[in-house]
């Protein structure tokens, strides 16, 4: 029986995705960040428009997810930007 081939990567290519990936989690914890000091800040006045909504619908924990996934997605799509334009 033949032996399956490796394929290894290459330093450039796990820097890369280390690199993505660190953008990725720094954009989630940014996104957090915000959630965090926009719901415990009177000064937004998100949280009352929050609670006031219907107990089915919209969240504070949604708005938490939201701004963590759209704050990923935007940092992870700058990363992958940033990381191809440094080969060129």
């Amino acid at each position: 029986m033949p032996q399956p081939r490796i394929r290894r990567l290459s330093p450039k290519t796990v820097t890369r995705t280390l690199a993505i990936a660190g953008h990725a989690l720094m954009g989630v914890a940014l996104g957090l960040t915000l959630a965090f000091l926009t719901t415990h800040s009177d000064a937004s006045g998100i949280r009352p428009v929050l609670m006031a909504m219907d107990p089915s619908g919209f969240r504070m924990t949604d708005f938490a997810i939201t701004c963590a996934l759209g704050f990923g997605i935007a940092t992870t799509l700058t990363g992958v930007a940033l990381t191809l334009g440094d080969e060129k």
